[in-house]
């Protein structure tokens, strides 16, 4: 046995447990404000933050050394008082960063919190549904995904397929399946208001929130549907369908895709996007592969394997992605030249 190694992981376990546990605390700095309340307030003692944010001094004081230690802020020894750096607020109290880190916050303690239904699931089968997840994990999602969209999508992702953004200014049919709280499908109607957007997603609440953040930015070239992806129109007049994140979640992802190619018209482009993760396991010995690997289990496996589903798990990969397409039809796939460090994306044409 060699003693390095076990020592060597020894630690890394105790490094998960701090990082579970800066989670947490990053989880209530999140939903309590106490990031964005820091954001731009210059050094304050822990008295004033408790004051400002209405919060019991003696939790916040405890609350900011944590922090501290979790490098989330920082801290002058000689004036006893905590700041965030301009990158700390623009990952921790900046919504609209690229890198913004309020989705993870708000989405992992929540998620952790299920592991007893998930223990049971392991025992009996099954899952945990995605409508008894929690409103944090909506939201969280929501946010953790969000900034890709408003940062990326139009500037990045859709010009990487040729011609796709000239034939969307012109006009075209897309449908955004898995959408979600709608942030995805609103980014591109706003951006291609003569193109006509449809928003599917089997969650009721999620299109309810995809239907009032439209409203709000009044976008109204989407038509919003709550039901299962493979519910598409089955006529091939879609000459863009987009899936983001959501195909290794579904209870019947074959299904979907079958779907996806009927409604594909001949010359349409299928846009479908993956975890930046791999089925090689050994390939995921990295923070993001290993936080991919991880959440599979506690979310996106557990959501179809409790409707009976296929349970395909987060890191399919390209060969799972091309080998669902061999299987459900399709005949070219296209790996596009998207650097992203957290997402591959895939064109794919009948």
């Amino acid at each position: 046995m060699d003693q390095e190694k076990v020592e060597a992981l020894a630690f890394r376990v105790v490094g998960d447990m701090a990082a579970s546990f800066s989670m947490a605390l990053g989880h209530i700095g999140d939903r309590l404000g106490l990031f964005k309340t820091l954001a731009g307030a210059g050094p304050v003692t822990s008295e004033q933050l408790a004051s400002k944010t209405g919060l019991n001094e003696r939790y916040v004081r405890e609350w900011l050394k944590a922090m501290v230690a979790a490098e989330y802020i920082d801290y002058d020894l000689e004036t006893g008082r905590f700041v965030m750096t301009a990158e700390q607020e623009f990952v921790l109290a900046n919504d609209g960063s690229p890198l913004s880190a309020g989705g993870p916050l708000q989405f992992t303690t929540p998620t952790v919190l299920n592991t007893p239904r998930i223990m049971d699931a392991f025992r009996n089968g099954g899952g945990m549904a995605y409508s008894d997840m929690g409103g944090d994990v909506a939201e969280g999602i929501a946010r953790l995904f969000g900034p890709g969209y408003t940062n990326f999508l139009v500037s990045d992702w859709l010009p990487a397929v040729p011609g796709l953004t000239d034939r969307l200014s012109r006009g075209i049919h897309v449908a955004d399946v898995g959408c979600g709280w709608g942030i995805s499908t609103v980014t591109m109607a706003a951006a291609y208001p003569k193109s006509r957007f449809l928003g599917i997603d089997y969650d009721p609440s999620s299109i309810d929130r995809a239907r009032r953040l439209a409203a709000e930015r009044q976008v109204r070239n989407i038509h919003w549907v709550a039901a299962p992806a493979h519910h598409l129109p089955a006529a091939p007049s879609h000459d863009l369908i987009c899936t983001f994140d959501c195909i290794h979640d579904m209870v019947d992802p074959r299904a979907t895709l079958r779907a996806i190619h009927g409604a594909l018209a001949a010359d349409g482009v299928y846009l479908w996007s993956e975890p930046n993760a791999s089925d090689n396991p050994l390939e995921n010995r990295n923070p993001v592969g290993k936080a991919f690997a991880c959440v599979s289990p506690l979310h996106c496996m557990t959501v179809s394997l409790a409707h009976d589903g296929a349970g395909l798990g987060t890191t399919i990969g390209e060969r799972g992605v091309r080998a669902l397409a061999e299987e459900t039809g399709f005949s070219r796939v296209e790996k596009l030249p998207i650097q992203n460090p957290f997402n591959q994306f895939f064109a794919l044409r009948k």
